[in-house]
């Protein structure tokens, strides 16, 4: 690599002497560009330090943060495009490559160039600190003053300039148990051999395991051998006995911009890589009699996109979601097979926004995902919010999978939150055990807990995806592999928008996937699920099962919702829900005025909109 980049300069310096036109001068510009982003030291292909220095006096007025969108990537001429994709498709690694040869036909396309220095100078040039860079949206997030914004507009090369989202609520992990407390001492760590575990060897885990059928595949002999799979969370400690064999090829912090994803003080408080270690330890993990991952023989990069708190108060800024999308692209880079991320953004959107084109996120997941990339997030843990119930980014995405949580009994997990999207597809996808699951206890090196959220249900699907990449070589990308989770899944027949497709089955998938004829049968189904947005106010479930789980009325409006009444058959007001903004959805938890359970009987719903039109609505509510 390094005579290449020494080869690489003295080409660039002596043509710079012998070309003189401006197209020239461009298209040398642009391997200069790519030499520096690719020519650098190391196993795993770098990215640029997240926390970019300020270029010049940073202003003391006030600042926005903001995204910072360009026209193109240095040059229109297709020529000159295409001369640079082919020599920086030559740097790639071979498993990046033939991954993108595989899902796109090419290594490179035009979003996989890096963004023009000439352009970040020129925006940097008007005051303000560069943090994210991102190839894929050929857009930079920066902080400048205010007063800079209106002069950035005004560059010829700007596309355009788009707010940056200021609140993040964490909303992740709820631990069942206290540390050590199901195993208690330390359990002495068996040899292992290289060959499957029986059932019996996955100690506690066996349940998570087994509910999915993962087992099965193990005991084929399919370990994850040979992929590799990416984890974006809060950090991660590999002190614990069942990460003694992990396979890590590279680690990234891109919060505090080092190879340093495991708590680092003071820049990062006590317990901020917990969740990001339990969330590994499902899919990665290894310690026979006590604990076994999905796929824990897969190689893993592992990158920090998530800080938790700050000097003891919970971190809310907007620059997560920028470190989440650098994260993505350095991960696909790095030659990543599935990503799986337990994170998700929806404080700062509204409901529309959860259309699959809106969050930068959902978009980088999906770009991800037409390179190859097998994107598996959380649905998230908000199913029993009034006010979002609802997936959040990047969950939305058209070829991400969205994984919602049941528990043991494969009962659907209350908090687990629920579809559709706003442009009316099926959400989550599918669902995993994330009501009880076992993970190890990251505040110490041998003890295991029980942990919820959607979160945990999500490795256990990235786990199996990376399982059949590994049995199944010849699927033909994300999205037959999708496919075949959701025509193999338990409610395949019958999908709704709390439990997507059902309870993943590996073994039902392999055996489709190993069959001709089953999988001819696949590819003649189409899963889209699309329920199409609504033109009239809608109310269901209706009748309604009063139910701890269920127990709830969504009601849609193609306008804006002003106020919502719930009136007993006599006219009397049993619940009222006011000042909802722009909100077109709400729901109604079969509760009154002072949260005591209705009866079972017939109500009337009355819906005020925007537009001043009443609609009225029956409900039933049956026992």
């Amino acid at each position: 690599m390094n005579q290449t980049c020494n080869l690489f300069w003295e080409y660039y310096s002596e043509s710079m002497g012998k070309f003189t036109s401006q197209r020239a001068f461009v298209f040398l510009t642009l391997l200069l560009c790519a030499g520096i982003f690719f020519c650098s030291p190391g196993t795993a292909l770098p990215m640029p330090d997240p926390r970019h220095s300020t270029a010049g006096i940073r202003s003391q007025h006030p600042a926005s943060t903001v995204w910072v969108f360009f026209t193109d990537k240095g040059t229109s001429h297709e020529e000159d495009l295409r001369s640079v994709m082919n020599q920086l498709g030559s740097q790639l690694l071979p498993k990046t490559r033939s991954r993108r040869q595989k899902a796109q036909g090419q290594a490179m396309d035009i979003s996989d160039l890096p963004v023009f220095q000439s352009y970040i100078d020129g925006v940097l040039q008007l005051g303000g600190t560069l943090r994210i860079t991102s190839r894929w949206l050929n857009g930079i997030t920066v902080e400048v003053p205010d007063s800079a914004i209106s002069r950035i507009l005004q560059l010829p090369y700007v596309k355009s300039v788009d707010p940056v989202a200021t609140y993040k609520r964490l909303r992740e992990r709820t631990p069942l148990q206290s540390p050590r407390s199901i195993w208690g001492e330390a359990i002495e760590r068996s040899e292992q051999g290289e060959a499957g575990d029986a059932l019996e060897n996955y100690g506690m885990s066996a349940t998570q395991i087994q509910q999915i059928h993962a087992d099965v595949l193990h005991s084929k002999g399919y370990h994850g051998e040979g992929t590799i799979v990416a984890l974006l969370d809060t950090g991660f400690d590999l002190s614990h006995e069942a990460f003694w064999n992990i396979r890590v090829l590279d680690e990234y912090d891109f919060v505090n911009g080092d190879g340093e994803t495991s708590d680092n003080p003071p820049e990062d408080d006590i317990g901020q890589d917990d969740h990001g270690t339990e969330v590994l330890s499902i899919i990665a993990g290894r310690s026979p009699e006590s604990l076994i991952g999905v796929a824990y023989a897969a190689q893993y990069l592992l990158a920090k996109t998530e800080k938790v708190s700050h000097k003891g108060t919970i971190f809310e800024h907007q620059i997560e979601e920028d470190w989440w999308v650098a994260g993505l692209e350095w991960a696909e880079l790095n030659g990543a097979d599935v990503v799986s991320s337990s994170l998700g953004y929806s404080d700062w959107y509204s409901y529309s926004d959860m259309d699959g084109r809106t969050a930068g996120t959902t978009i980088a997941a999906d770009i991800a995902a037409q390179k190859g990339v097998v994107v598996v997030v959380s649905a998230g843990n908000e199913g029993k919010s009034r006010d979002w119930p609802y997936i959040s980014a990047p969950a939305d995405g058209f070829d991400v999978i969205a994984v919602g949580a049941v528990n043991s009994e494969g009962e659907l997990a209350d908090f687990s939150s629920m579809g559709p999207t706003y442009d009316g597809r099926i959400k989550p996808d599918v669902v995993a055990m994330g009501d009880g699951t076992y993970v190890v206890d990251p505040n110490s090196t041998d003890g295991y807990r029980k942990a919820d959220g959607t979160s945990m249900a999500t490795p256990l699907v990235a786990g199996t995806a990376a399982l059949l990449i590994q049995a199944l070589p010849d699927l033909h990308g994300p999205r037959e592999l999708a496919k075949l989770l959701k025509y193999t899944a338990t409610r395949s027949l019958s999908p709704d928008n709390r439990r997507g497709w059902g309870i993943i089955n590996a073994e039902a998938a392999l055996r489709y996937g190993t069959s001709p004829g089953l999988m001819e049968e696949l590819n003649d189904w189409d899963p889209t699920g699309a329920i199409p947005v609504p033109d009239r106010v809608i109310v269901y479930p209706n009748p309604v099962r009063r139910s701890p789980s269920m127990g709830r009325v969504n009601i849609h409006s193609p306008e804006p919702i002003d106020n919502i009444e719930i009136l007993s058959m006599s006219g009397a007001l049993i619940y009222e829900k006011q000042d909802m903004g722009s909100a077109r959805f709400a729901i109604w938890n079969l509760k009154n005025e002072h949260g005591q359970e209705v009866a079972s009987g017939v109500y009337i719903c009355v819906i005020r909109d925007s537009t001043g039109s009443v609609h009225i609505r029956k409900i039933a509510v049956i026992d």
